[in-house]
């Protein structure tokens, strides 16, 4: 702006022009007065507090009246609203974070519609449901005796189910075929008779099944456990480590396996010559450019292909004479599989050709070579030989053909290899099962690939049965206790390997069909004869004891059926009645042995009454008896009513009665005197509730428990101080019956002899002594609940 602008400007406000960019103002002094009146009204209604908040936003820069201004310009709707759709004037940012914004709330909007229509819904329906439910209440109670309120389209049929019919099997055909074939290995067992091999036999019932994966799994087991039987005191997990068996049958399996393959493939004709065999099969794969990288040839053909197949048949007179063909160069290497062959050590050339491998074979393009060095002389250990090495199968061949005999180390590192670093997610073992249960097996690790296959309900039966088999041949680790769990590590043993919990295995699959199949499911568990549960009983006896007292105490057709009918005569010491436990019977059990143990788990169950029918079958009358007295002390002041346990109980004992005149069997004196007594005062209830007071009284009085004078009194407390708990437990109520046979002899004597003469005055003399008695005793016994009933009743005798 320039001088000449500058006074310009100035003169035109001294000119007062009203082109002017700020013109005048001018206000009146009333306008003047009423601004400063509306800010002073505007000041005050503020207040104090909005004041100060004024001023402090004011120090910030913010416009308190404007702030106020657009809070209540803000929607407070209750529920989302889209926002508005940008002007002309909004920006393409702005315009998409209204979209998005609108699409989030939409979705919102949508949800709580959804929600709030199924939850009315289901209120409605629930709602109606019981309003249905109350309307049927109602009509049914509304029914008339004409019964045409309610008409009923189709009636319920009564039926009537044979009580003779036995309940259905719960095993398949191929478990009871299993379960058959076990029966026979048992019975022969039992009979002390030469056993078979039962991997063989039940090999040989797996190959009727029509599955080939099966077959192959039976087949493996049975070829790998072709072993000697190891000392019973051995344990299995130990010493598999060390012996080589093993690692030799499971290489032999594999290399028949092999041979029956290319057997296939070749013409028959040569599948009985091995050399021939090699030798078609290697002109058959290799062939033109499949030779390249191959260095050395035989007869027109690659050598070392011909030796790797060779031993891969497991013809090692075929791959010396490859070798010898090839020349004079190659006789040190013949030499050596000729002597491994016969179980010669050959050190001296074994150093040789070591040496020669680490300088030229390792680099060397022919991987077929390289296998073969490898093979023989146990070179590079971690190599796959992946050109070689097509399937599990020679993997694992090649693995277990460098396992020197007693290489523990190499032997465990194969395993932890395949259970561990692979394992069966590298196995897909899910879809698998057969390919990772062959692996296993065939690394020695018998005890894991019988819980993987456990775990399908498919494989289950077969890994049971192999599970039995091996334990048979005492091959089968098994765990340190029962109550472990089914497959489990001790840190003792050898790594990888697991422990595998017959006991559990075995239960766990038997207690399907126990109840169905009772006979069967004994021979199961007589596998189990050798472990002991952790009190140290028997484990076959603890299966069966815990099948029998499962099975219900009220159905007693499982103790009819496993110990036989009871006799009605007493059981002799060599005579038992029948039953399916009878032909398990030997020297370490009987079933005298194990209806004890049963009555003992009853005992700890709290089932009295079966326990005492057990005891009685095992010869342990003692026992018997001892529990039938306490249970007569329970019920023996009851009134008799049939099918009640005092009823039962009364059976039992006047069968006992009857076992005692004729007994064979030292008793205990205080055992017998408390099961006397309590069996002459169940004759007295009786009689006394049957309204026969008079042989009631007599059969007490042959008791002596109760006084009949003063004088009686100490000598009855000296009786009762003699006796067990369960005979001082009744008394209270049977001074309770005498005293109430006492008080209506008395009633009837007064009533029936009037006036009264001195000799009946003495008689009712001797009643109120009586009662006086029996008053005297129940106040000196330490503790007598009937007490003061006695006392009311003596009291109405004078």
């Amino acid at each position: 702006m320039d001088l000449n602008t500058l006074l310009q400007r100035a003169q035109n406000l001294t000119k007062g022009n009203v082109e002017c960019e700020l013109p005048g103002v001018e206000r009146t002094l009333q306008q003047v007065l009423q601004a400063t009146e509306q800010l002073h009204s505007r000041v005050t209604q503020t207040g104090a507090k909005e004041i100060q908040a004024q001023i402090l936003l004011g120090s910030k820069g913010i416009d308190l009246p404007k702030l106020n201004q657009k809070l209540e310009a803000l929607s407070t709707g209750k529920t989302f609203e889209p926002v508005d759709v940008a002007g002309a004037d909004t920006d393409v940012c702005t315009f998409l974070k209204n979209e998005r914004e609108n699409a989030i709330l939409s979705v919102i909007e949508d949800t709580n519609k959804n929600i709030n229509d199924t939850v009315t819904k289901q209120k409605w329906g629930d709602l109606i449901s019981t309003w249905n439910e109350e309307k049927t209440r109602l009509l049914d109670a509304l029914i008339g005796p004409s019964q045409n309120f309610i008409d009923l389209q189709r009636l319920p049929e009564q039926i009537i189910l044979n009580p003779e019919c036995l309940p259905l099997s719960c095993l398949d055909k191929m478990s009871l075929l299993y379960a058959q074939e076990l029966c026979k290995y048992n019975a022969l067992v039992l009979k002390n008779r030469p056993r078979p091999n039962l991997v063989q036999k039940f090999a040989q019932l797996a190959s009727t099944f029509g599955d080939v994966r099966l077959t192959d799994m039976w087949m493996l087991l049975s070829c790998v456990t072709q072993v000697n039987e190891a000392p019973s005191q051995t344990d299995p997990i130990k010493s598999r480590q060390q012996r080589p068996e093993f690692v030799l049958h499971a290489r032999t399996y594999l290399e028949r396996r092999y041979r029956v393959y290319i057997s296939s493939l070749m013409a028959q004709a040569c599948a009985t010559d091995s050399y021939q065999l090699v030798r078609a099969y290697v002109s058959r794969r290799f062939s033109g450019q499949q030779t390249i990288g191959l260095v050395d040839m035989a007869g027109g053909k690659p050598l070392w292909p011909l030796i790797y197949y060779s031993l891969r048949c497991g013809a090692v007179e075929a791959a010396v004479d490859f070798l010898r063909e090839a020349g004079p160069s190659y006789e040190e290497f013949a030499e050596l599989i000729a002597d491994r062959n016969g179980g010669v050590l050959n050190s001296k050339i074994e150093s040789k050709l070591k040496l020669q491998y680490a300088n030229k074979i390792r680099n060397s393009t022919d991987a077929y070579k390289k296998a073969v060095y490898c093979i023989l002389l146990g070179c590079d250990t971690n190599e796959v030989h992946g050109e070689v090495a097509k399937t599990i199968d020679d993997f694992l061949w090649i693995k277990l053909a460098m396992l020197r005999p007693g290489d523990a180390t190499g032997y465990g590192q194969l395993q932890t290899s395949f259970i561990e670093n692979y394992g069966e997610k590298y196995f897909n073992a899910a879809q698998n099962a057969h390919l990772y249960f062959q692996a296993l097996a065939l690394t020695g690790q018998f005890e894991a690939a019988i819980e993987f296959l456990a775990r399908t309900d498919a494989n289950r039966v077969h890994a049971v049965h192999m599970a039995i088999a091996l334990h048979e041949l005492g091959i089968l680790g098994g765990v340190r206790s029962v109550s472990q769990p089914l497959l489990s590590i001790d840190i003792s043993d050898p790594t990888p390997l697991r422990r595998l919990n017959l006991a559990r295995l075995i239960r766990l699959y038997v207690q399907r069909f126990e109840g169905t199949d009772t006979a069967e499911a004994l021979h199961y568990y007589y596998t189990l004869r050798n472990l002991h549960d952790p009190k140290g009983r028997n484990m076959f006896l603890t299966c069966v004891c815990d099948l029998v007292v499962d099975s219900g105490v009220l159905d007693t057709s499982i103790f009819d059926l496993i110990f036989g009918p009871r006799q009605t005569t007493a059981p002799s010491e060599h005579e038992v009645s029948g039953g399916l436990f009878r032909q398990f019977s030997c020297p370490d059990f009987d079933t005298r042995t194990m209806a004890g143990l049963v009555a003992d788990e009853l005992i700890t169950r709290g089932n009295f009454e079966m326990a005492v029918r057990l005891y009685d079958m095992a010869g342990k009358l003692n026992l018997a008896l001892k529990h039938i007295s306490i249970l007569l002390a329970q019920v023996v002041q009851q009134p008799a009513v049939e099918g009640t346990l005092r009823a039962r109980l009364s059976l039992e004992a006047e069968r006992f009665s009857n076992r005692l005149t004729n007994r064979q069997t030292e008793i205990e004196p205080k055992i017998l005197v408390s099961f006397t007594l309590l069996r002459d005062l169940l004759k007295f209830f009786d009689n006394y509730n049957e309204g026969k007071p008079l042989v009631a009284l007599e059969l007490l009085d042959h008791t002596g428990l109760i006084p009949n004078c003063i004088q009686d009194v100490d000598t009855c407390l000296a009786n009762v101080k003699r006796l067990s708990g369960e005979v001082i437990k009744v008394i209270p109520d049977v001074m309770v019956a005498a005293m109430d046979i006492t008080l209506t002899k008395y009633k009837q004597l007064k009533s029936e002899m009037e006036p009264v003469s001195v000799l009946q005055h003495q008689r009712l003399q001797e009643l109120r002594e009586r009662a006086k008695a029996i008053a005297n005793m129940a106040a000196t016994m330490p503790y007598c609940p009937t007490n003061q009933r006695l006392l009311q009743l003596e009291l109405l005798m004078h």
